[in-house]
Parts: C-alpha cells; structure tokens; sequence
C-alpha cells in the first residue's frame, strides 16, 4: 500500500526526455506544462517582443558529433526507461476497466488521486500556453476518483491542507464534473467543525465524505466522529453511486484478530466500505467473511470495494516471491521510501509480467477479489507515473 503522498504528482515536473529517435512524448498533466517555466514562459516573451519576429529566420543549432547528439546524458544509459509514463498509466488503468467490466459490467473502478490523468495538453510550436482536453479514454474507464486530503492532513493530521492545494484539487473536480463521476474524498481530522465546512464546500460536486481518525495518515481504524455516518439510512445500496456515505480501513492490524476486525466492520451503518481484501496485508477475507460485510446493521445491502495497488510491489503480498529484488525479476525497481504500511519497491508497471500480476485471468490478483465477491476496486499507486518522470 503505497504512502506515496499525491503532492509529489503534483510537484512541478519537467517533461519527459524524448526518446533517440526525438519523438516527443505522446501527453502531458496540466501541472508538468506548466511546470515547465523555462520554455513556456520563454517562450511566451518570445512571442510578444520584436524578437519574435526574426526568430524563424534563425539558423537551426545543429550539435557536433559525440557531443550533444544522443541527448541529455551525451550517450551515457542513465537506467531510466524511456517510456511516456502518464499514457503508460492511462493505458494500463483502461486496460484493467475493460478486462474487469468485460465480465461484470457494473463492477465499480476508482482511481486513488492522480488527478493529472484526467486532462492532457497538446503542446505546438506556436501555441505556447495551450488547451486542456480530458483524456476521454482514461475518464471513460473511471466510475469514480477519491482524493485524499482536500481540506485537513495533507501535511500533517487535523491542521488545515494548504489553500492553493486545495484550490488546486478543487479545481480539477470542477473542470471534471461534466463527465458524469462519483466523487470521495477522505480528509484527515476528527474535528467536527472542520468536517462540517469540507462538506459544505464539497456540496456543489454531491462527493462523498469520510473523516479518518488518526493516527496519521494509517487508515487503520473506523471513524468515532460522527458517531453516525453522515446521510446514515436504511436503503439498500447496490451501486456506488446510490451510496450517501463511506468508511475507509486499509490497515486491520490494531484490531488484533481477523473476526474482531469483520465484526467492527459488520456493526456500521456504512452505505460503502473500502477495504483491503487481507487482514494485517496477508491474511485473505474469505466468502463467510464478505457475506458479514454485505449488509449493513440495518441488515440492509452495501457496496463492498476493494483496495488495490496497481503500481507498486508490496513484499508483504502474496505473490511476492523470496528471491525478489530490486532488478530481478527485471519489473522490480528500487524500493519505495514512501511506503505507508511496509516495504514495498516501484515496478515497471507498463510491462507485461507485472500486469499479469495484477489482472488479465482468474487467478491475477483482481481476478480474486472479483470472484471473492467485492463490487469494485479502488486502484491506488496511480500517481506512480510521478515518480519515474523524477526518477
């Protein structure tokens, strides 16, 4: 389960270093463009001062030989793979949506942040400042996005997330409200005040609320304020976008046993709940134990969503092999030092042999949490593609 915090998305990035062959990258976020300071604002005064004016009847910089020719490293194989690793991630997120809806057409898919996915810019010669156009593709694979932190904790638990990150979440889910997505967002505090004014600033997108308790950013038990969920009701809920209200617990060790830890869960009034289909990462829910959580204390039905990460190995996770590490199997890279519940190490998530891991048949690892019987999956490690553009 990647910590991996969201703002490192969001940091200013440069773009990504074309290829030998001097294609482009294919996209770019709206951050990463604008992140671009040099060429865009450069580019910008070009247009607008009298050298704008001769600068096509400039002589083209030709590099001499051996020098500047193979790009940025002169030749010299810096490790990093050149792959455009947003459309990477699109295209990887797309690919689950259809394989998983291919078998269950209402099966829920929810990307974990990673706003920057939803819109990329066409970058011309002449048009230095450019459109956003949401990657329609990517958004059509979505049936809802979850964002953590808009309001409290983004930094630290229950102090106020900064005003321009917010304005910056905000915004994208303004842009976003058109194409028809559920929106969840989890805020850390236990102020009910504070809850009270998230809520209201989250009313003209009709998002789903939930206020995890600390410690941290853990997620690692239910919510004590309210004492009720918000919209608590009797109804059934057989979609996530019926739902008034969500619970989150991705970390199920504070409640010792397996059974304590169903039982806790079984006794709320929550119209969904996101879990992690292993107890304490390694131990699996089984069909008795999602038959407990399918209905609410109301003995009404629920939405069950799965937490999966996508993006990063978890060593803690079934599949992890013993002899694995950083460089073999070739998938796995170097580990993740902003891991939120335990080691775990970046991966080529564009490859084949970490995808089929993931989903593609019966036995990968969402393949399971489907038949196992949840209605959806929340995929986190989305905002992955950020850090190999540092890398």
């Amino acid at each position: 389960m990647a910590k991996q915090r969201h703002s490192k998305s969001r940091q200013n990035q440069s773009t990504p270093v074309a290829s030998g062959n001097g294609v482009a990258p294919k996209s770019m976020s709206r951050r990463q463009f604008l992140g671009n300071s040099a060429a865009g604002l450069g580019g910008a005064l070009l247009a607008t001062t009298p050298l704008g004016a001769y600068a096509q009847d400039l002589e083209p910089f030709i590099p001499a030989p051996n020098s500047l020719s193979n790009g940025r490293s002169g030749g010299i194989n810096t490790g990093k793979p050149e792959k455009d690793f947003i459309e990477e991630m699109r295209d990887y997120v797309i690919a689950i949506s259809r394989w998983a809806k291919s078998y269950r057409s209402d099966f829920a898919v929810i990307a974990m942040n990673g706003l920057e996915l939803t819109e990329f810019l066409e970058k011309t010669l002449f048009d230095t400042r450019g459109v956003a156009e949401p990657a329609r593709n990517y958004l059509r694979a979505l049936d809802a996005i979850l964002v953590e932190a808009p309001f409290y904790g983004f930094e630290n638990y229950g102090e106020p997330t900064n005003a321009e990150e917010t304005k910056y979440i905000l915004g994208y889910l303004e842009r976003l409200k058109l194409e028809g997505l559920q929106y969840l967002a989890v805020d850390y505090t236990e102020n009910r005040a504070d809850m009270n004014k998230a809520r209201a600033q989250l009313k003209g997108l009709d998002a789903l609320y939930y206020a995890a308790p600390p410690p941290g950013m853990q997620l690692s038990s239910l919510a004590k304020v309210p004492s009720t969920p918000f919209g608590s009701n009797p109804h059934v809920i057989d979609n996530i976008r019926q739902a008034n209200n969500f619970a989150m617990v991705l970390d199920s060790s504070p409640y010792g046993t397996k059974d304590a830890y169903v039982e806790a869960l079984a006794a709320t009034n929550y119209d969904t709940l996101i879990i992690d289909p292993f107890h304490r990462g390694t131990i699996p829910l089984t069909y008795d134990d999602m038959k407990r959580l399918r209905y609410k204390k109301t003995g009404t039905p629920r939405v069950l969503i799965s937490y999966l990460n996508i993006a990063t190995a978890e060593t803690y996770r079934y599949y992890w092999k013993s002899g694995w590490r950083a460089g073999s199997p070739d998938y796995v890279s170097e580990g993740n030092l902003m891991a939120r519940w335990g080691q775990e190490h970046h991966v080529h998530y564009w490859t084949r042999e970490w995808q089929s891991i993931i989903f593609g048949n019966e036995s990968s690892y969402l393949g399971n949490i489907m038949k196992l019987g949840f209605d959806g999956v929340l995929m986190a490690g989305i905002d992955e593609y950020a850090w190999w553009l540092d890398y």
